[in-house]
């Protein structure tokens, strides 16, 4: 590939960066991969074929009535042999199957949705969109995956041999809990030999294996940090022309070179699965984003992008993939490109992903920035709102279906073993959260505080003196407002805007998108 000149540097960046990341991903295909609860990478399990951890005492807490160790029916495997295809049997004969609300891959933790000691209790969550977190909702939501990401996982470790058709050719390595939900959509979406299917995207089970996997992470920090509460907030991108939540007050402020700003800590995350990535121990990699700045992608969904979603009537069409048409789920992944003015190349959740050019872009390591869990999470969101107005939905049965994304084939690498048709009949609030709407609709920009936050960081980094930009003065007005409002009558963000403050908020928004 031959670059011109004039290349300009952020497209530079972003073709370095990408084959810096896709090269090494496209090279290691044939390498087996995987996570793994720790008691069954032992040698004896490995021996046994069997995945029945003990819990008190027993195979999958049989003794205490929580599950069995059983097996499975058996199929024949595909040549060459793709471990997701028959997830587990490439492994294991036979798996813990749990009972009543018991859960886990030793049936030792509850099913979504219920907690108690026999879990017996209902537990239940709302998620809110995360410009809407109080400054104690969200600065536990940050810690939490900070905690995450620095700790170690006690529970599952990840499987990296080359070959494991030699004998005993098994290695396996620890990670911290972050990382472990990292390498759990490398090894989804990864393709599968001589195609570009993958176990998680371009077809049916992209909805439900997402919102799995963000199940998956938000029990695995509540097992970390004890707060049973813990949950993923969403981010509706479709009440901002721009990253709202680039900021120090969330995810991190960007810098000229992709980099996060030094302030926020998210500027130390780092790519630590270095078998993701060909890197020197030295200098791992760090997250990137240049929001808006790749001229294909520069642009976030509209609300009107995200109505002409919801108004598909049919789950999934033939053939199932990419090329499906009039298909809800390939219009919420983004392959279906809404034909407009715009000339968009891609859509919803893939356009998202693209805006950020950069970590979000890429698959194989995109779910290393944490806007990745919040975009999910909205994407979940829609899910559940198309789900509720067509209860009659059913997922595809067809040959046509990769056999990975088939109905009764389990999702890997997830443990207990579920299809990927179990959760369509099951609703947000059988599992234990719901969303829960706006506190207040934004036209463009965010919440006030938001804005505020935003406008005094982009006046703060310029190089004249900020008291004479007149944004200044418009920042600063609407601060003393709310301060005044807020002493007079509480809170003021719980009811609507006036007229004149909507108005007032309307100028402040526009004068950003102009800076």
């Amino acid at each position: 590939m031959r670059l011109q000149r004039s290349s300009p540097p952020n497209m530079l960046l972003s073709l370095h960066w990408f084959w810096l990341v896709l090269l090494p991903y496209l090279t290691s295909l044939r390498a087996v991969q995987a996570q793994f609860p720790s008691p069954c990478t032992t040698p004896e399990a490995l021996q046994t074929r069997m995945c029945c951890p003990l819990w008190n005492g027993s195979p999958c807490g049989f003794s205490s009535g929580r599950g069995v160790c059983a097996p499975y029916p058996a199929k024949d495997l595909r040549k060459p042999v793709d471990y997701r295809v028959n997830w587990p049997r490439a492994f294991y004969d036979s798996v813990c199957t749990c009972w009543g609300n018991y859960d886990g891959f030793d049936c030792g933790q509850c099913l979504p949705g219920w907690t108690g000691p026999r879990c017996h209790q209902r537990h239940h969550v709302q998620r809110k969109e995360i410009t809407d977190l109080t400054d104690s909702e969200r600065e536990t939501f940050l810690s939490s995956l900070h905690q995450a990401k620095q700790s170690p996982s006690s529970r599952y470790m990840i499987l990296t041999s080359m070959d494991t058709t030699a004998e005993g050719n098994y290695a396996f390595q620890r990670t911290s809990v972050y990382d472990l939900y990292v390498w759990l959509h490398y090894y989804s979406a990864k393709s599968y030999a001589g195609s570009e299917n993958n176990s998680a995207h371009r077809g049916p089970a992209f909805t439900f294996w997402h919102r799995v996997f963000l199940l998956f992470i938000e029990r695995e920090i509540r097992e970390l940090t004890g707060n049973q509460d813990f949950y993923i907030p969403y981010w509706d991108w479709t009440r901002t022309d721009h990253c709202n939540i680039c900021t120090s007050r969330y995810f991190g402020g960007v810098g000229q070179d992709g980099r996060i700003d030094s302030a926020s800590p998210f500027s130390q995350w780092k790519e630590s699965l270095g078998i993701i990535c060909i890197q020197s121990a030295s200098d791992p990699a760090h997250l990137i984003r240049n929001p808006g700045k790749d001229p294909m992608y520069k642009t976030l969904p509209t609300a009107e992008d995200i109505e002409d979603t919801m108004a598909t009537q049919l789950f999934d069409t033939p053939p199932f993939g990419i090329t499906s048409r009039n298909s809800f789920r390939n219009k919420l992944e983004g392959f279906e490109i809404p034909n407009d003015s715009r000339h968009l190349k891609a859509s919803m959740h893939n356009l998202v992903h693209r805006y950020f050019n950069g970590t979000m872009a890429l698959v194989p390591i995109a779910a290393n920035d944490p806007i990745f869990m919040v975009h999910h999470s909205f994407i979940d969101k829609l899910l559940e709102r198309w789900l509720q107005d067509h209860s009659a939905a059913t997922y595809p049965d067809s040959d046509q279906v990769h056999p990975a994304q088939s109905a009764q084939a389990f999702m890997a690498p997830f443990f207990p073993l579920r299809t990927n048709d179990y959760y369509l009949g099951r609703d947000t609030w059988s599992l234990g959260y719901s969303y829960k709407e706006h506190s207040r609709h934004s036209s463009g920009a965010g919440s006030s505080s938001d804005r505020h936050a935003a406008v005094l960081e982009l006046l703060l980094n310029a190089k004249v003196d900020y008291r004479t930009n007149s944004l200044y003065t418009v920042w600063i007005t609407e601060k003393n407002e709310n301060t005044d409002e807020s002493a007079a009558a509480g809170d003021a963000s719980s009811g609507p805007p006036s007229e004149e403050r909507r108005d007032s908020v309307q100028s402040l928004a526009n004068v950003e998108i102009l800076l």
